[in-house]
């Protein structure tokens, strides 16, 4: 079982992907309106496993997936950089 540590509206947490699943991706997207990242686990022989409405990746657990989060300047997630205040 792979776990990554993420960020929701309501605070940290983890979501987990079964062994079979053979990579996940991080994407960008809209969820009812709002920016958010979705991780994609890619399996074999099933439909995609689909984790939305995260605002944030640990960065100790990136290299986990495929491709890198959208990050700022100062390492702040792209989705979470929008939604903080100046």
């Amino acid at each position: 079982m792979t776990e990554l540590r993420v960020r929701k509206p309501d605070g940290w947490t983890t979501v987990s992907f079964p062994d079979e699943v053979a990579a996940i991706s991080v994407v960008g997207g809209k969820v009812d309106g709002q920016l958010c990242l979705t991780l994609t686990g890619e399996r074999e022989d099933g439909p995609r496993i689909i984790e939305p409405g995260i605002l944030d990746i640990d960065e100790r657990d990136e290299n986990l997936l495929e491709n890198t989060v959208p990050r700022a300047e100062d390492g702040t997630s792209v989705v979470l950089d929008r939604l903080l205040p100046d």
